[in-house]
């Protein structure tokens, strides 16, 4: 397979299996539009969902800070619009989130 075409079938196997397309349906569709072998279909797949992993792959702390950064915005924003319950129930989260962090969880 080229590489120009081998890059698009990517691009369609990964729009395909966020789908929830099954394999024989990916095997049929790769053959039919891209001439792929079986072996073309497990190596693609393999490379999407190798990379899916990666994008998922994120350390605790960094996740924790990413979090809490966006639930003090989200409570700041609240409490200068008025809305006291969505605040407290931001900081609550913060202070939920603050708790498992300390703890080592």
């Amino acid at each position: 397979m080229k590489a120009t075409t081998r890059k698009q079938a990517k691009r369609d196997v990964i729009l395909w299996l966020d789908m929830g397309w099954p394999r024989h349906r990916i095997d049929e569709q790769l053959f039919t539009t891209y001439d792929a072998t079986p072996e073309d279909t497990t190596l693609l797949i393999k490379e999407v969902r190798h990379l899916q992993q990666q994008g998922l792959d994120i350390e605790r702390p960094e996740f924790l800070a990413q979090q809490m950064t966006r639930l003090e915005a989200l409570a700041v924003k609240a409490q200068e619009e008025g809305q006291l319950g969505v605040a407290l129930g931001a900081y609550k989260e913060l202070h939920a989130l603050a708790g498992l962090h300390g703890r080592g969880i």
